[in-house]
């Protein structure tokens, strides 16, 4: 059995936190991981990558339309990793959109949420803008980001939620456990409107 999760965003959201957060929860549970990073260029902050590998597997990069989950920081983010991700795969979109400056024909947010609805892959939206809102911490983002993937079953196999939010609250204290909590019953609710464009018939 393996897990292949891509994150995505820019610079300063605390990407290589959640790959920290999800290797800690693999050791906890005894399980083969090999998380790698990847950085852009300086631009609003820089693209980043980081690819959490679980299981059976040896090379550390996920190959190219083999991810199982693409969790994005930033909506046009999402759109550049799908290369990443498998056919009926499963994108989690933070509502977050941060448009690069001086840069024409950036699309919006009702284009990206239009384009990933009409291809062959699963889509949800997390609005950790609300999260952020009510925790008054836009830090915290990252790791409600963390709690919206946990709730798919086959995810909480391997990274089981009350394991993360021992983690979370040891490492970056009970304001990022909330979040994680947050994270995890907004996508848990989200679930039964989420875009199920397809079905893998041979997972």
């Amino acid at each position: 059995m393996k897990l292949d999760i891509l994150i995505v965003g820019v610079g300063g959201q605390g990407i290589i936190t959640m790959g920290s957060i999800i290797g800690e929860i693999c050791v906890k549970m005894g399980l083969n991981v090999r998380i790698a990073e990847t950085h852009g260029m300086a631009q609003r902050g820089g693209a980043v990558e980081v690819f959490i590998r679980i299981g059976d597997i040896d090379a550390p990069l996920i190959p190219l339309a083999s991810a199982d989950y693409v969790v994005a920081l930033e909506m046009i983010e999402s759109l550049r990793a799908l290369r990443y991700l498998k056919r009926c795969g499963w994108l989690l979109s933070s509502n977050v959109h941060l448009p690069p400056p001086n840069i024409d024909k950036i699309p919006t947010k009702s284009q990206i949420i239009e384009t990933l609805s009409k291809l062959p892959i699963n889509v949800m939206l997390i609005d950790v803008e609300k999260i952020v809102n009510e925790m008054k911490d836009s830090r915290v983002i990252n790791i409600a980001m963390v709690g919206a993937l946990l709730s798919f079953k086959d995810v909480e196999t391997f990274l089981p939620i009350d394991i993360a939010e021992d983690i979370v609250e040891k490492k970056l204290g009970e304001t990022n456990k909330k979040a994680l909590i947050m994270g995890y019953k907004q996508a848990m609710y989200e679930s039964s409107r989420k875009f199920i464009n397809c079905i893998d018939r041979d997972s």
